[in-house]
């Protein structure tokens, strides 16, 4: 088997060297890390400050990438290439010029929302599902198009998700989330998995979503196996088509419960809508991926599920690549 370029399209671990050592470890390639949630734009620029500070530290491991050329430079260096990424618009904060500032830090990756009901969306978690608004939506989602910023759709309510992939001129992503027909209604997050129309819509317009070995997302929880990974994996492969299927783990650690009460409510709401169980680890990942180190286990189980090497390069990190390089750059080309 040859060796292919390792995509994760998300992770969101408190960033360290002991984490940058675990890419390294399981030869991945390129990491979508997030850097803002619930935070304003003056506080997502500390953190991309915090970042610089790593890069600068961590130089033998990491660098910040910006197109797909940096991307397969970085990698082919022996370090992990790291894209910023959103998961909500909050640091955008309404304005629309924003979209090409952080494109100039270097975003370039934004969800549109995160579970809830903004200006721009609804979220997976809203019970009335009032999808892209006509007004703010629509203009952000045409100013992505042409700053050149990937659209996320991972934690985005149904109509949100089919009205973007059919306004947004460029295809768009699901980075991390896995499909409700095969993983069931019954799993924890059971707002976050998304359908097959949603999945056959998103692949029909050129996307790509990323699977994820989270428990909160898997058939059968904490007891999910390996084997029933790679099926669900074969499952999306067999349903829209090898060219739409990559991964994203949506893997975090390093975090006390804080953190996820801050995910879970922002500034927004004095506790989480979501139950938080205080009694149990903060997250728990399967035995068999307990950090991208199990990388390579995954890929061998893939490869002896039957999968030729051409299409687990494709799902592996050339589908994310091909949509990179699709969307990275400014509709002018400059």
């Amino acid at each position: 088997m040859s060796e292919h370029l390792v995509v994760d399209c998300l992770e969101y671990s408190a960033p360290t060297r002991e984490r940058f050592l675990e890419w390294q470890r399981g030869r991945v390639g390129c990491v979508h890390v997030t850097i803002s949630v619930w935070e304003t734009a003056r506080e997502t620029l500390s953190v991309l400050g915090k970042w610089n500070d790593l890069f600068a530290e961590n130089a033998d491991l990491i660098d910040l990438a910006r197109t797909v050329d940096d991307i397969r430079r970085i990698s082919s260096e022996g370090r992990t290439a790291v894209v910023f990424g959103f998961q909500n618009t909050t640091a955008l904060e309404d304005d629309i010029r924003l979209v090409q500032v952080f494109h100039d830090l270097g975003v370039r990756i934004i969800q549109l929302t995160y579970n809830t009901q903004n200006s721009i969306a609804a979220g997976c978690w809203e019970d009335d599902d009032s999808g892209l608004s006509t007004h703010v939506g629509r203009g952000f989602v045409r100013e992505m198009n042409d700053v050149g910023v990937l659209i996320d759709l991972s934690h985005c309510s149904e109509r949100t998700c089919l009205e973007t992939i059919e306004y947004s001129e460029r295809p768009v992503a699901i980075t991390h989330a896995n499909p409700i027909e095969f993983v069931g209604s019954d799993v924890e997050l059971n707002r976050r998995p998304k359908s097959t129309e949603v999945l056959k819509r998103l692949a029909e317009s050129g996307g790509v979503v990323g699977l994820s070995p989270y428990v909160r997302m898997l058939k059968g929880g904490k007891s999910a196996t390996l084997q029933s990974f790679v099926d669900m994996t074969l499952w999306t492969i067999d349903t829209i088509g090898v060219d739409h299927v990559a991964f994203g783990t949506d893997f975090y650690t390093g975090y006390d419960v804080s953190m996820v009460e801050w995910w879970r409510a922002g500034r927004w709401g004095r506790r989480s809508p979501v139950p938080i169980d205080y009694d149990a680890p903060v997250v728990e990942w399967p035995d068999w991926f307990d950090s991208p180190e199990a990388f390579p286990q995954v890929i061998s189980a893939l490869s002896d599920s039957g999968l030729d090497d051409a299409r687990l390069g494709q799902i592996l990190g050339g589908n994310w690549l091909r949509l990179f390089g699709q969307t990275f750059s400014p509709t002018n080309g400059s």
